[in-house]
């Protein structure tokens, strides 16, 4: 094994530009995460309120109970997606160990990583989505040595579980809003 990549350098740089590229997209799915826990407070919140003005009766009981339901949990998905990101900041400083250790492990993990920062690396303006799958890659190169690597697991975690928490309380908002027009239109007749 070598320790020098081509267009990388020595195994250290290669671990310092993976750890910059994940801390990256950290910050940028922090900025998103935080704007669609304001879209989910408003719709999802409101669209419950307004179900539960516009109702009455059994159905009103109902729709507290699925209603607050879906909206707890959209919530809470957001939420969850963000205390996920953040846990990647509070172990920064042993994630750069981590993905030493890993690339010191085999070349086939070597190759792994130096596709996933080549590939992060680009635009900026890649989307979230697109930019996260590329670290399934290296989630899978842990495989089962999380305990061994527990810092770039938690990074990793929180990395791939983004899109798909956030795609859940996108589309529960969009589902309330919906509702919440419906009931606006319902408490205007």
């Amino acid at each position: 094994m070598t320790s020098e990549f081509r267009g990388f350098g020595d195994i250290d740089q290669l671990a310092q530009r993976a750890v910059d590229a994940v801390l990256r997209l950290v910050g940028r799915a922090i900025a998103l995460a935080r704007g669609v826990l304001i879209v989910t407070l408003v719709f999802a919140g409101g669209g419950f309120l307004l179900g539960v003005a516009a109702l009455s009766g059994g159905i009103e009981t109902v729709w507290i109970v699925v209603g607050g339901f879906f909206a707890a949990l959209a919530i809470v998905a957001v939420v969850t997606a963000m205390l996920r990101l953040r846990a990647v900041r509070r172990v920064a400083g042993d994630l750069f160990d981590d993905v030493r250790s890993l690339i010191g492990g085999d070349e086939q993990t070597q190759r792994t990583v130096i596709e996933t920062v080549e590939s992060t690396d680009g635009d900026d303006n890649e989307g979230l989505v697109v930019v996260s799958r590329q670290f399934l890659s290296m989630q899978n190169a842990i495989g089962g040595r999380v305990d061994q690597f527990r810092s770039l697991a938690t990074a990793l975690t929180a990395v791939t579980s983004f899109p798909g928490l956030v795609a859940l309380a996108v589309v529960v908002s969009f589902v309330f809003a919906g509702l919440g027009f419906l009931f606006l239109i319902a408490l205007a007749l």
